[in-house]
This record gives structure tokens, C-alpha cells and sequence, in this order.
């Protein structure tokens, strides 16, 4: 440590008990917003330089070829042309005609994004905003009601990309067009604002769970045998950052695929929050510099600093936690094509309705109970797969 950084001693005052506090909460959160907020309280001059700030958040060339992996695409010829049309008219309709997004001053909606790119993993881009995001979760929180909203979003929801005039998996949106854009559809489709983002990769993700001794969580024994080469199974197993990550990605092994995975993701969370409740400040301070030199935000630094003070003075780790998954089981449809994709169709207008009562506890949106629905176009389509 350099004579310029803050000397960290044994000896706390209450002052710095109430900062390790805080700093030991929220580093699990994704280890991405709450982790970055905080950690910049008691290291400002120094790790505020380690902070990778995106000046311009959405990349993209009109021009450029589209990245989508070859067993994403769907292959819309299995529909005739007016199942097709009626489809994909829907989905565009609504995000880019229908439906207005709100806000709220009390609600703070950070897009927590995981992204698959590495450089040490085979087979994955080593540039974090041209990787898929695996992980895409709104962390909204409401200093007025206390409360601390996690949001899983599936990966494999099946969105309207308005600026290459296509339809995707929202999962390619990143790749595509950078996190600025990733965050531009999600409010295109869920008609609610987003104040910010905060990315990391895998890389990052395993150095963090490291450092802090592994994260214990309880595999099933069918999960562990899928993933195989003798991976550990039962109740409390401690998993070190390789092993977590491959715990939290893992969509095959059960027939409920991306619906585990997003739970499985949760429980690494949990884990990590009862790992970090044991952490020294010197666990915290290495933890600290994996994080901040190894993300990407387009949140500034004054409103970094204006967060991490509300996080302090209004009481953030006392609030009340609860998550939701989007889409929730009524919206959502899994649809298997003749290609090997795997897409879940959405009803967006019922998902949006929802997450804005859930996040702000209003809505703008007032749903007929005839309307037309993609899941009611596609409901009753059976799949000319392949495999059938």
C-alpha cells in the first residue's frame, strides 16, 4: 500500500465498524453496484482511479454483421406468414409504439450485468461488452419504503432489437450493441427507466469468490453429475470460483433449465453474502480491487460518491430484500424450434404491468382480458422440431 493510500488499522472507531458493515453487506450483491458503491467510501482517492467509466455506453455500426450464436437463431420459416407476422408485429408494436415507461425520484434501478466473456476460459471473446450477458438483474432500491428489489432477467427472452430492425434473444443485445444498449431495450420492453449499469466477466466473478475462501451452497447430486469430472455434492458444499461460476451457469441439467439457473444464481448470492460476513478489511480491500478494476459502468463518480453516502446515512443493509424473476411464470412460454434454439416467448405488455406495480408499486398499463398476446399466437403452435 502506498503512503498515499488510507492506512487500515486493527483498531476501529464506530464510525469505521459502521463502514465495515456496510462494505461486508453489500459486497455479494453480484459483486458488481453495491460492491463498487461502497467500496468507493472508504478508498476514494485511490480506487476511484481503478473505475473503468463508460463515456459512451451504446457501440453500434449499422453496418456491422449481427453476433448471435449459430444454435440461438430462429428460424421463422416453420410459421406460415401470418402466424409469423402476427408474432414479431407484437413484440416490435410494443417496444417501440406502445406502452410509456415511468419513474419514481425513490427508486434507484441499477441493470447489474454479467457478462460470459474471459480470457482465460476456451472458447469465449475476451472483450466484456461483446460477450452474451449471462446474468442480466435490476437492483432497484427504494430508500423510502426500504426496500432492496432484486430482478432476474432470463436470458433467452425473446426481444425486438429496434436498432438492427431483427428479433433476438435480449441476451444479444449487449454483444451488439454495448450495455448502453442492452439497458435501452430492456426499458424499451419493461417500460421502466434504468438510472445505470454496472458489468462484469467471469474472470472477475471467480477471482472475487476466491478471495474470499469460496461460497458454501447446497448440490443436488443430479446437478453434480451433469456437470461431472467429479464436481461436489450435498448440503454445504464449499465451491471455490471456478466451481461457483460453474454452478451458476449450469441450464441443462434439469428439465426447468434457464428457471434453475436464475435460482441457482440467487444461492451463490446468499452464499456470498454469509461468506463476506466474515470478512477482514484486508479480505475487503483485495476484494475491492478485483471489482473496481474489473468493471464497467456508465454510473459518474459524483453520483457514485452521492450513492455510497445514501447507503451509509439511510441504512441499506437493514432494508428488506426480496427477488422476482422476469418473466413470471403467467407471462412467459417456452418454444423449441425446428433449429435448435430455445426461445421463451413473452407477453411484455403483462411482464411490464407487473414489474412497474412490483418496483413502484403504480402502473400505466391497463390490459384487456380479449387482447392478443405472442404467447397466444404461439400457445397452441406445436413445434416442427427436428428431434420429434
Amino acid at each position: 500500500m502506498s503512503s498515499e493510500e488510507i492506512k487500515v488499522t486493527e483498531e476501529a472507531t464506530p464510525e469505521k465498524k459502521k463502514k465495515k458493515k456496510v462494505l461486508i453487506f453489500f459486497l455479494p450483491f453480484l459483486i458488481i453496484f453495491l460492491a463498487l458503491v461502497i467500496a468507493v467510501v472508504g478508498f476514494v482517492g485511490h480506487k476511484f482511479s481503478l473505475i473503468n467509466i463508460d463515456e459512451e455506453s451504446t457501440t453500434i455500426n449499422p453496418t456491422q454483421e449481427f453476433i448471435e450464436a449459430e444454435d440461438e437463431a430462429l428460424d421463422f420459416g416453420e410459421f406460415d406468414d401470418a402466424t409469423g407476422r402476427d408474432f414479431k408485429e407484437i413484440l416490435k408494436n410494443w417496444a417501440l409504439k406502445e406502452g410509456e415507461k415511468i419513474s419514481d425520484k425513490n427508486v434507484i434501478n441499477i441493470l447489474l450485468v454479467g457478462s460470459d466473456a474471459s480470457s482465460t476460459l476456451p472458447g469465449r471473446v475476451n472483450v466484456t461488452d461483446k460477450g452474451n450477458t449471462d446474468v442480466m438483474m435490476i437492483c432497484s432500491i427504494n430508500p423510502e419504503k426500504k426496500t432492496i428489489k432484486l430482478v432476474s432477467i432470463m436470458r433467452d427472452s425473446y426481444t425486438y432489437m429496434d436498432k438492427f430492425d431483427r428479433y433476438a434473444k435480449l441476451n444479444a443485445a449487449c454483444a451488439n450493441g454495448g450495455p448502453g444498449y442492452l439497458v435501452e431495450t430492456i426499458e424499451n420492453n419493461f417500460k421502466i427507466e434504468i438510472d445505470g449499469y454496472v458489468m462484469v466477466d467471469f474472470d472477475s466473478f471467480v477471482h472475487v469468490i476466491d478471495v474470499l475462501g469460496g461460497v458454501r451452497v447446497d448440490v443436488p447430486a443430479y446437478v453434480a453429475n451433469f456437470l461431472g469430472d467429479g464436481f461436489p455434492s450435498g448440503n454445504n458444499i464449499l465451491l471455490n470460483g471456478k466451481q461457483a461460476l460453474r454452478f451458476s451457469r449450469v441450464r441443462y441439467s434439469d428439465a426447468n433449465g434457464d428457471v434453475s439457473r436464475v435460482a441457482r444464481q440467487r444461492q451463490v448470492i446468499t452464499a456470498l453474502i454469509e461468506s463476506c460476513k466474515g470478512a477482514t478489511l484486508s479480505e475487503i480491500n483485495a476484494v475491492a480491487d478485483v471489482i473496481l478494476a474489473n468493471v464497467r459502468t456508465n454510473i459518474s463518480r459524483k453520483a457514485i460518491l452521492s450513492y455510497a453516502a445514501k447507503a451509509v446515512t439511510d441504512g441499506w443493509p437493514n432494508f428488506e430484500i426480496s427477488q422476482l424473476t422476469m418473466p413470471t411464470p403467467d407471462a412467459r412460454y417456452g418454444y423449441n424450434s425446428r433449429s435448435t434454439a430455445w426461445i421463451w416467448v413473452v407477453d411484455y405488455p403483462l411482464c411490464a404491468q407487473k414489474l412497474q406495480l412490483e418496483l413502484y408499486g403504480k402502473t400505466n398499463i391497463n390490459l384487456n382480458e380479449d387482447r392478443k398476446t405472442a404467447i397466444s399466437v404461439l400457445g397452441g403452435y406445436v413445434s416442427k422440431n427436428t428431434t420429434d
